[in-house]
């Protein structure tokens, strides 16, 4: 229609409940279900935006995830689906004022999914109209932000890891040892710890359904009944009363804890608190990347071991990055936006502001220029999100035939290799050379066959099967899938090797500083680029394994730590 605004539209799912409760607000107005929502929503962010982050208040449900996911792809969906029909723009800021807990994003795995238009839309009916359900009943239906993280925290140390927990402990016993808490005094290993726990706390945690399952017990036990509104205060204000809860929630006695899990399933979680530790090391790890590059000091080492995952970056001599201070607007002054149109800089999130990198010190205004003819080396970087452009200027720096001390020496091997195919075409081997690669890559993909072939007549399997296995050897696919037939765990594993070459040389910024040529110096950024991200890949599926290992029910004594202490 004419003159109309355009709507853009989109659904959620709500308990039924709280449907019916948009029933009577529309009962009550005479206005369609879908100007209802606009109008409540609309609401809703305009008393939310002018609130301090922590004041905002979100529903129960979010912290409960309650309408629950299913588990499987089968099994049919919880809640009833509402329509959104919303004016360009109102769902974002319904989204930005929504409660987010850490480690939920917007796309990621059902488990880790955020849900923050459903939040938007369940408190702003939950605070014109009260609705309640079987679940729901009695439990205080608003939350500031702050309590609801501080719920979700008891939860997480409920349901905590043995990876987690020892972290957690040892965070503990040093804050106790400190004067007033005061973190005048510590060291560098001491101050990571601290850190690492921080990042573990409030932004990287895992998540499950039975996280949720036993925040929504810790709810029960402390969110309903005349203390409700109480100790909403005391989770928000985060006092005494709440540490010593949080202690006795990190410290239960088994029976205790059996309570705080009660409708768990019993399950071994180390891998996901595993891997939630990696997270939180590598993002303090990326934090001290930032203030080695920026080196407001002066004084930071050419050299820095990142770790996780446990390479050497190497800074070039000359090369910084600055930090300027922004307008009042928040923008960055002239002439830094016009040196990231040209391509000549990179930018990304530094401590609430901006860093520009790389920089060369001079005397002049503004106090820092370009390299000159960086553009090649910075050109992949152009489609980047902000948030992945730290990456990929670590990805250059990375000594890739660097060698570490045996201490330092990763479990896995941090080299840049690249198909052989690939390495011929832009001019780094011969053709020769990559035919030797392909023969090599063949000889061992047929010696991991003839493992698999030694590993079933050692388990006894008749001999015409393996006769057939054997001469089908130069048919990967047809001896993988009768593999399977005999056994498919064994199989599974089967891989063919790919033909790789072995970049010997430094880091991509290196290679630009020594001259190489612009085709060179653009692959091997893109290449670094790709491989430190699959690096990183391996580094945290590494820590999954670790933590299995280490910290495993195969580890654990019956009755010794209990569910959900593994």
């Amino acid at each position: 229609m004419p003159g109309s605004r355009e709507l853009v539209e989109t659904n959620v799912r709500i308990p039924l409940c709280a449907l019916k409760a948009l029933t009577a607000v529309m009962a009550r107005t005479g206005a369609s279900r879908d100007a209802t929502v606009r109008h409540l929503l609309a609401e809703h962010v305009q008393r939310q935006e002018p609130a301090h982050p922590e004041d905002r208040l979100t529903h129960i449900s979010t912290v409960l995830r309650y309408p629950r996911s299913p588990r499987g792809r089968k099994q049919p969906r919880a809640g009833t689906p509402l329509r959104l029909r919303l004016p360009d723009g109102l769902a974002d800021r319904a989204r930005a004022v929504s409660l987010h807990l850490p480690g939920q994003y917007p796309r990621a795995h059902r488990d880790y999914q955020s849900r923050a238009l459903t939040d938007a839309v369940m408190t702003a009916i939950a605070c014109v109209e009260p609705f309640t359900d079987d679940v729901l009943d009695g439990l205080l239906p608003l939350l500031r932000h702050r309590a609801a993280h501080n719920l979700w925290r008891l939860a997480s140390v409920a349901l905590c890891t043995r990876p987690e927990f020892h972290l957690l402990h040892a965070a503990e016993k040093l804050r106790d040892g400190m004067e007033a808490g005061s973190v005048q005094g510590l060291d560098f290993k001491q101050q990571r710890l601290l850190d690492t726990v921080a990042a573990l706390e409030e932004d990287v945690a895992w998540h499950s359904p039975a996280r949720f399952i036993v925040a929504a017990n810790i709810a029960r036990e402390h969110l309903t009944g005349p203390r409700a509104e109480a100790n909403e205060r005391m989770l928000y204000e985060e006092g005494e009363d709440f540490d010593d809860l949080y202690r006795d929630t990190l410290h239960a006695r088994e029976e205790t804890r059996q309570e705080l899990l009660w409708g768990t399933a019993e399950y071994d979680w180390s891998g996901r608190g595993g891997t939630a530790v990696w997270r939180a090391e590598r993002q303090v790890t990326l934090q001290h990347v930032e203030d080695w590059l920026v080196d407001r000091t002066g004084t930071a080492p050419a050299q820095m071991l990142a770790a996780p995952p446990g390479w050497m970056l190497l800074r070039p001599a000359a090369w910084t990055a600055a930090a300027p201070a922004l307008t009042r607007d928040g923008q960055l002054p002239q002439p830094f936006p016009q040196w990231l149109r040209e391509g000549r800089v990179l930018t990304f999130p530094y401590r609430n502001s901006q860093a520009l990198w790389p920089l060369q010190r001079i005397q002049r205004a503004p106090g820092w220029e370009p390299v000159p003819g960086i553009e090649a080396l910075l050109a992949p970087a152009r489609a980047l999100p902000a948030g992945k452009v730290l990456g990929y200027i670590e990805a250059l720096l990375i000594e890739w035939n660097h060698q570490l001390d045996p201490e330092e020496e990763p479990a896995f091997d941090i080299a840049l290799d690249t198909p052989a195919d690939r390495a011929q075409e832009i001019g780094l081997i011969t053709a020769e050379e990559r035919r030797a690669a392909m023969a090599q890559a063949r000889e061992r993909t047929l010696r991991g066959l003839d493992e698999v072939i030694a590993r079933f007549e050692d388990d006894g399997i008749h001999t015409e099967t393996l006769d057939f296995l054997r001469g089908v050897r130069g048919n990967f696919r047809e001896f993988k899938r009768q593999a399977k037939r005999i056994d498919t765990r064994v199989a599974s594993r089967l891989q063919v090797t790919r033909a790789l070459w072995r970049w010997p040389g430094r880091s991509a910024a290196a290679e630009f500083c020594a001259g190489a040529s612009t085709g060179l110096v653009q692959w091997l950024a893109a290449a670094a680029h790709e491989r430190s991200a699959l690096i990183l890949e391996l580094a945290m599926h590494k820590a999954w394994q670790d933590a299995f290992d280490r910290y495993g029910r195969r580890d654990r004594g019956p009755g010794a730590w209990g569910r959900g202490r593994v």
